[in-house]
């Protein structure tokens, strides 16, 4: 049955046009009730959008949403394939390395360790230590050799 929206009468299911006022009936399917939301489901609605943003080029890389995130340089022949490939952006020739550098997250607060790389990673300038990890926030900037991001958490 469908209701009419202008005079609240119930139509058989598939008509076009109230029997009682002539108006045209809702198609069936916008006529569902709403769904309500739990908070799991708004939740994920409300979305994970933490991202750097490539200094050079504008460029925005989304940030997996996982609790650690490679980021480096494809490397097929040695089985390296970071969740963040620098290849195409100019990895090679700003000094990234294979595994430059990771991102760990636990709940909101995010850290940056390097990875032993050769061109050395660094936040806001300083230089970030291996086996040093340091806690990033929006608006940090990252550089991995030559190559700057900047940061976007939510």
């Amino acid at each position: 049955m469908i209701k009419c929206l202008d005079c609240g009468t119930e139509n058989i299911g598939g008509a076009l046009y109230c029997d009682n006022c002539g108006s045209e009936l809702p198609d069936e399917l916008t006529i569902m009730a709403p769904v309500e939301l739990d908070s799991e489901m708004e939740s994920i609605d409300s979305g994970f959008n933490a991202k750097l943003i490539l200094t050079a080029t504008g460029e925005e890389i989304d940030l997996p949403e996982k609790d650690e995130i490679i980021i480096g340089r494809e490397d097929p022949v040695s089985a390296i394939f970071p969740d963040i490939d620098t290849t195409l952006m100019g990895g090679e020739e700003d000094g990234v390395s294979r595994k430059h550098a990771k991102i760990t997250r636990d709940g909101s607060v995010y850290l940056l360790h390097d990875l032993n790389s050769v061109n050395y990673t660094f936040v806001n300038k300083a230089r970030v230590e291996p086996e040093k990890p340091v806690e990033i926030k929006s608006g940090d900037e990252l550089m991995l050799g030559r190559m700057k991001f900047s940061v976007h958490l939510n």
